[in-house]
């Protein structure tokens, strides 16, 4: 049999000034329902400042966790604040004078819980108080978080209420204003509408290449060129681009409103076998722990090693060198055009991807595969690794 060569991607093309706009009230706290907020921070020199900021994340409408909310435990008290830092969505870091005790680790419990949010893929927030006697140890702290995270100063307690609110917001709005992938063109949507048959996609572009390439799309004989993927929050389709309007502001970005036409899904029959009693979902995780985390394929032992080749979904992220505070929504965009566009999963559930740390970042997927049948129970598939980004 001939060996199945893996498809390249085109290069991106990436409005890499798209800001997100700013989201109602409402909307805002529509997003943070649920959403959890871990509070680090040295308690008996900071309580002042845990109590602001569990009040900042309050006032977004999310949970703050905190030692003092944790209750009788039966764990070891490290397993405990580690424990709940896995299960938060944002990690609120509070850097004061002093490190604090050193754990089992040989850090600090703040520390060790940084550590620990980088490594699990949480969205980080931390701040540090503005003064100039800090301890040697919590000063090597700052020190190496500024390394790999912008760290504001704050004043009061107030000060620092305020900020964490700010941030929070601006994460809201990051989540709420969806990234989209059309073809190979990469631009932030204000709204998309599916009614089923059409989507209805309106954005602001402010890149002059992405407007471009967009605009492109008219051609010389209308808008019945090929079937392009379109992705965004999540899902995937196969679509045809059926009208364009664009309209110039003052700020000289442009607002494109685009309705695309919803085309037949394709799926590759090859994605459906089962290979030496491994599932198709099988195969497709096999596939993905081997393109993302270079991990060992055990298929290869029976020379079925091409059955899992597929594209790598960050490979041409790796090449665009966008800006760090992107680079997360960006491969999880990737990774749903790839695994959801390609038919291998129905929907991606859960993704979460770390700092980088020396070219790796933690990553951690969760998906629901392809079912035939509607009465087929839908078994969510994770995995987590190390991948090169």
């Amino acid at each position: 049999m001939a060996r199945r060569q893996a498809a390249k991607h085109e290069p991106l093309i990436i409005d890499r000034a798209a800001a997100a706009e700013i989201p109602s009230e409402q909307a805002v706290r529509e997003w943070a329902h649920g959403r959890r907020g871990f509070i680090s921070s040295v308690m008996a020199e900071l309580q002042s400042e845990r109590k602001a900021a569990a009040t900042a994340i309050r006032n977004i409408g999310a949970v703050p966790i905190m030692f003092e909310t944790f209750g009788g435990r039966d764990a070891d008290p490290e397993d405990a604040y580690l424990g709940e830092v896995e299960t938060a969505d944002i990690y609120i870091g509070i850097i004061g004078r002093k490190y604090g005790r050193p754990l089992k680790s040989r850090y600090s419990a703040t520390h060790t819980e940084y550590l620990y949010a980088e490594k699990s893929g949480l969205r980080i927030g931390i701040w540090c108080l503005d003064v100039h006697d800090r301890e040697g140890h919590e000063e090597s702290f700052l020190n190496e978080v500024r390394a790999f995270h912008v760290v504001p100063a704050f004043s009061s307690p107030d000060d620092l209420r305020a900020q964490i609110e700010e941030r929070l917001r601006a994460i809201g709005a990051e989540d709420l204003a969806p990234w989209c992938k059309l073809g190979n063109v990469v631009f932030r949507a204000s709204e998309v509408a599916d009614s089923g048959a059409e989507i209805h996609v309106t954005a602001r572009v402010r890149s002059d290449e992405v407007a471009h390439a967009l605009e492109a799309l008219r051609g010389e004989r209308g808008f019945r060129g090929d079937d392009r993927r379109f992705t965004w929050a999540g899902r995937s389709s196969f679509v045809r681009v059926e009208s364009l309007k664009t309209t110039t502001t003052t700020s000289r970005s442009r607002i494109f409103h685009l309705t695309l036409e919803r085309r037949e899904e394709r799926r590759d029959s090859l994605m459906e076998m089962s290979i030496n009693g491994r599932s198709a979902a099988e195969i497709t995780e096999i596939a993905l722990r081997v393109t993302l985390f270079e991990e060992r394929n055990p298929l290869e032992d029976q020379h079925m090693g091409f059955m899992t080749e597929i594209p790598d979904p960050l490979e041409p992220l790796r090449a665009a060198r966008v800006p760090d505070e992107i680079v997360r929504p960006l491969a999880e965009l990737l990774i749903v055009d790839e695994l959801v566009g390609s038919g291998r999963a129905e929907r991606v559930t859960a993704f979460k991807l770390g700092a980088s740390v020396g070219g790796m970042r933690k990553l951690t997927l969760e998906w629901v595969p392809f079912s035939h049948y509607t009465n087929e129970r839908a078994t969510t598939r994770r995995i987590e690794g190390q991948a090169r980004l």
